[in-house]
């Protein structure tokens, strides 16, 4: 997550809208179709992208019994007690693996009332002699060591959602009317992160200002979010609105994150959201965030500054930009 503030929009009370507000897109003739097909749904994807930085798709592929598995498999490894769950925390010298909620009787709108479980994909290793951010992207993952399952599902669930990412920017190229592949040379080894997320419900009691997480923007490119049965996410529209953006059966919710933000030079939004449980349940979600090659320079692209003028944005190298955001975790993992 990026751009995180904590501001008075976190007292704002989202409101129930029609669901129109964040389109439903149908992703299969995208995946099957003809060129004719594959713009037209770039088309209704990059007009969400524009107008909210937000959509649903459905038609994706991803087998609805792995998205069984891999909720399953998140609430076995957080309905484990603390002391399981150890052998598996995170570390600062080693950023995967279980990142508890900070414990306090004490609620404010700074409080992080989320558990996760952080991973990344995996390649083969490269020599990088003292690589500054080997903690970040020169560790494997960590698992753990009472739940085989939990390793060979999630695997396959990385391997779901990078595939899935690698069609989605295809589609967000074609809808700022570039080849299909412009972004594909940016992702040969990326270091894109799966998040299991654990939201407790917030107390009753608990103020009007208090999230599970504060209003904030996602840093890599795109964000493909498994939601579960429970709700809670939120987005800002565009006049500056809070609106629900609640779970639909066998789809995905998607946003723009501020890489492509970059890349698009504002075109594409990376618009702010937030989570507040307070259905009284327990909630699970699996975001994945796609995130370049750590070398990759982001900018705007020039084909399309010789269309809007002057860059809105600096450019700015993947890995320098993604330690930022890391470091700014290490408290919660020391």
């Amino acid at each position: 997550m990026s751009r995180s503030e904590k501001t008075e929009d976190d007292i704002v009370i989202a409101e129930e809208v029609a669901i129109e507000e964040i389109p439903v897109i149908d992703f299969g003739p995208f995946l099957n179709g003809d060129l004719a097909a594959r713009r037209g749904v770039a088309a209704e994807i990059a007009h969400a992208c524009h107008a909210i930085g937000f959509f649903y798709i459905r038609n994706h592929g991803v087998p609805t019994s792995l998205r069984q598995a891999i909720f399953e498999q998140s609430a076995a490894f957080f309905h484990q007690p603390d002391s399981a769950k150890e052998t598996a925390r995170a570390t600062p010298a080693w950023y995967r693996g279980w990142v508890p909620a900070p414990r306090s009787d004490t609620l404010s709108r700074d409080t992080r009332l989320f558990d996760q479980y952080r991973l990344q994909l995996e390649w083969e290793s490269e020599s990088r002699p003292n690589d500054p951010h080997a903690a970040i992207f020169g560790r494997p993952n960590r698992w753990p060591e009472t739940m085989p399952e939990f390793r060979l599902v999630t695997e396959q669930w990385l391997a779901a959602m990078h595939g899935l990412s690698m069609a989605l920017l295809r589609a967000f190229a074609l809808g700022l009317d570039l080849p299909e592949d412009r972004f594909d040379d940016y992702f040969h080894r990326p270091p894109s992160q799966l998040s299991l997320l654990y939201y407790p419900p917030l107390p009753p009691e608990a103020d009007v200002d208090v999230s599970n997480t504060v209003s904030h923007t996602d840093e890599g490119p795109i964000t493909i979010l498994t939601q579960g049965e429970i709700g809670g996410l939120e987005v800002k529209r565009r006049d500056g609105v809070w609106i629900q953006a609640p779970p639909i059966p066998d789809t995905f919710t998607i946003n723009v994150g501020d890489m492509m933000m970059w890349w698009s030079n504002g075109h594409y939004l990376s618009n702010y959201h937030r989570v507040k449980n307070r259905s009284g349940q327990e909630r699970f979600s699996i975001p994945f965030f796609s995130n370049p090659d750590r070398d990759v320079v982001v900018a705007p692209l020039p084909e399309l500054l010789e269309r809007t003028g002057e860059p809105k944005f600096p450019a700015v190298k993947v890995s320098d930009h993604l330690s930022r955001f890391y470091a700014k975790l290490e408290a919660s993992v020391a």
